[in-house]
Formats: C-alpha cells, sequence, structure tokens
C-alpha cells in the first residue's frame, strides 16, 4: 500500500531546498540513536599494557581485558531496545504475531548514482553548472543531490544497520573511500500530527510525524554502523559510489505492520541532499533527473 503523502508544510519552505551533510559520529548523532565506531585509533594492534581510553567518551563505555587478555570489550556499543506494548487477543493467530520477537535480516543496497533511485542534477542549465566535457563520448559531469522523498520510522523498536566487507577497503590500501552510505534522520514531533493525503485522496492524520525544520543528513564509511532510536524517522538507506553493501539489519519485530514499519511520503516537502562534498568520483545513471 502506497504511503500517505505530507500535504505542503509552509514552515518547512519551498521544495528544493538542500541539505549539507556532515560527518557521522557518536557525538553528533547521539540525538537521534548511535552511531557504532571503533573506540581505539587504527594504529592499536598489539595488546595495550592497560586499557586506553575511548575515543568517542562518554558515548562509547571504557573496554574490559577479554579472551585470554588478547582482546578489547567494549559493552554495550548500542542499545537494542523493545518497547513494543503488551496485546491481549481472543484469537491465537492474532495473538502470535502480536508478540514481538528479535530479528536479523540483511539488506543488499545498491549504490543509488549507478541506478538513479532518488538521484537529482542540481547544476540544471545555469552557467555555473560544470556540464563540458574533455572527451568525445565522456559523460557531462553533474551536479549530483539525493532526494529525500520519503521517510520512515519503527516506533517501538531500535534498528542497527551494520555493513560487511566495505571497511576491508582501507585495509586494501584506498585511503579514501570508494563508496558511503548516507544517514538521513528527523526527531519526531511528538504529541503532535500532519495533515496528510492516501493514495485515494482522502484526508488523514500522520500521528507523532517527522520534524522536517531538524533533518540531518550524515554520511558515514566502512568502519561504522548505525542504530536508529525507536521513533526516529529516517530515509530508506542511500549508498552512494561504486559497490553494492550488504547490511546485517537488526531489530524487533511483532508482524502487526504498523507497529514495525510507518512510512510517509514528502511529496512538495522533499529536500535534497547535496553530494557536492563527498570525494568521490561519482558515476550518474543516465535515469538521475533534473531538480524541479
Amino acid at each position: 500500500m502506497t504511503p500517505p503523502t505530507l500535504t505542503p508544510l509552509e514552515s518547512h519552505g519551498r521544495r528544493g531546498r538542500l541539505l549539507s551533510i556532515e560527518p557521522l559520529t557518536p557525538e553528533s548523532f547521539a540525538p537521534f540513536g548511535t552511531a557504532i565506531s571503533s573506540p581505539f585509533p587504527d594504529t592499536l594492534n598489539n595488546v595495550p599494557a592497560k586499557v586506553p581510553e575511548p575515543l568517542h567518551s562518554p558515548h562509547q563505555p571504557t573496554a574490559v581485558f577479554a579472551n585470554q587478555n588478547s582482546a578489547l570489550k567494549t559493552s554495550p556499543v548500542s542499545k537494542f531496545v523493545d518497547n513494543y506494548p503488551v496485546r491481549s487477543s481472543s484469537s491465537p493467530a492474532d495473538g502470535a504475531a502480536a508478540r514481538s520477537r528479535p530479528q536479523m535480516s540483511m539488506f543488499s543496497c545498491f549504490p543509488r548514482n549507478l541506478s538513479g533511485v532518488g538521484m537529482i542534477d542540481t547544476s540544471s542549465s545555469s552557467s555555473s553548472s560544470t556540464t563540458t566535457s574533455s572527451r568525445p563520448g565522456q559523460k557531462k559531469r553533474q551536479q549530483l543531490a539525493f532526494e529525500v522523498s520519503v521517510l520512515e520510522r519503527h516506533p517501538y523498536t531500535t534498528q542497527t544497520f551494520s555493513p560487511l566487507g566495505l571497511s576491508s577497503e582501507a585495509s586494501r590500501g584506498q585511503s579514501t573511500p570508494t563508496t558511503v552510505f548516507l544517514v538521513i534522520v528527523a526527531p519526531s514531533l511528538s504529541s503532535s500530527s500532519a495533515s496528510a493525503k492516501s493514495e485515494t485522496g482522502q484526508d488523514v492524520e500522520i500521528q507523532n510525524p517527522p520534524d522536517l525544520s531538524r533533518l540531518r543528513a550524515f554520511v558515514a564509511t566502512g568502519g561504522q554502523a548505525v542504530t536508529y532510536g525507536p521513533g526516529t524517522w529516517h530515509a530508506p538507506m542511500a549508498v552512494i559510489g561504486r559497490r553494492r553493501v550488504d547490511f546485517v539489519v537488526t531489530q524487533f519485530v511483532n508482524g502487526v505492520a504498523d507497529d514495525d514499519c510507518q512510512e510517509v511520503l514528502l511529496g512538495d516537502n522533499a529536500v535534497g541532499v547535496d553530494l557536492g562534498a563527498l570525494d568521490l568520483d561519482l558515476q550518474a545513471s543516465d535515469h538521475t533527473r533534473a531538480m524541479l
């Protein structure tokens, strides 16, 4: 079923505004959940004489020695929250569906710039845009952005995305990553509602809608994982670069669609995330569309 579409918000401003990206750090992401990264520098490769302080204290706990003092264990590195309500039901089938349980999934996410899904070209036809090519047959350079057109949230559970394999770029001697992922979030407007239209044009109310005035966009690399806090609105995972990224996704579910995931289309409230600051040589899909 198609999610409802938010009606235009006067306070949000015109469609087409661009968000700047910022690095994902435990400090910057704390209002929305947990940014998971190593508490130790890359240069620490031998067992230390004493436990070092974490790089991002107080957002990371102090480690302890483990495994015959051959390892350092840092725990917990993220919250794992189950706030599902306990539902009573006379139907065994309904009762089974309403009981929450932990679930691990894998999302194999393909680069958005290669598929063109959600990608927009902000260069338009202005004289400042870099649309010339140096060789015959070479694609014109574009000023790319990612359009945030849909947000989702999981009202009762954390959701953790852990990338597999992407951090190995550094071990292969690549100082600059070829692939990153975007973490785009907004807090909920608690105890509030927003007007929206259903797929059939009916008026509906979105409870605890996203606060689009506080929408933020972070960029993460392969050495990081991310946990969205319960109720945090976020864009579907967006990989940018050259490689597919497989994410192990951990959360609770109960099988009730509106309990597990709530979605809203932004419609005329959609915004773009400026990708110009990424140190990536992005290949653009022929399906990338011009910004409206």
